[in-house]
């Protein structure tokens, strides 16, 4: 006697709720083009004044600069954007626009952001407009207007917040575009393994949620950086007589 096959629901209760990360693992592929390795992070400029020389050299880097970067700039930037959006707040959104513009030195620094942000804001109207609502796509389209600079960090906190991905989440994976950044320029003007990056990269994901949880308790007033070197160096590799990248 034939006994048909047991079938069983493979669902998980909790699959419901990851239903945002397919979309959040599409933004931040390195297939996703918004130009992101065509930028060094600001290695490069420290590599041409001779500060990063070696591995030791590249994970204080890392644990410096990208991670004072990140928890004092990008990721309170993104925080608060994403509490805006949220708000609908297209005022806020402007003067964090505005102050995202103004808190980084170089020039280099900050049309680097601007492409990268235009690019994802670009992408993100072909891509997942149809899926919002009526009102929540008159008002994206609306708010075009009042961003003129489009901040990569602010383009990722709204589409947080209109997509409906985890703050915390998105603010992750803008930390490890970030480090990505640094990691892939590191192999391609360092003498530096792949292993060795990888390390790296596995050290700085272990600082994720304590550089987001210091950048939640930013306000807009507390947003900047102290760092010389970095500032420097970015500002010299804008008139430098050749390099691979374009910041």
């Amino acid at each position: 006697m034939k006994t048909s096959a047991p079938t069983y629901d493979l669902r998980e209760p909790e699959d419901a709720a990851l239903e945002w990360l397919s979309t959040l693992l599409h933004m931040t592929d390195s297939a996703y083009p918004i130009g992101g390795f065509a930028h060094s992070g600001g290695l490069e400029g420290m590599v041409g004044l001779d500060h990063v020389k070696n591995e030791k050299d590249l994970r204080r880097f890392m644990n410096r600069e990208v991670a004072e970067s990140l928890a004092s700039v990008e990721l309170p930037l993104l925080f608060q954007a994403w509490l805006a959006a949220t708000a609908e707040d297209d005022g806020l959104l402007g003067l964090l626009d505005q102050v995202s513009e103004a808190v980084r030195f170089s020039a280099e620094q900050r049309q680097a952001s601007r492409r990268l942000g235009a690019q994802r804001w670009s992408l993100f109207e072909k891509l997942h407009l149809a899926k919002l609502t009526d009102d929540q796509r008159a008002w994206f389209t609306k708010l075009g207007e009042a961003l003129p600079h489009k901040h990569l960090c602010i383009v990722a906190g709204i589409e947080a917040s209109l997509l409906d991905l985890p703050v915390s989440a998105a603010m992750i994976a803008l930390s490890h575009q970030a480090v990505m950044m640094v990691a892939q320029a590191a192999m391609k003007i360092m003498r530096i393994g792949q292993t060795s990056v990888q390390t790296l990269v596995t050290e700085m994901a272990i600082r994720y949620p304590e550089l987001i949880a210091h950048a939640k308790t930013l306000d807009i007033d507390d947003v900047g950086t102290c760092l010389p070197v970095f500032d420097i160096a970015t500002a010299w590799h804008e008139s430098a007589h050749a390099r691979m990248f374009l910041s």
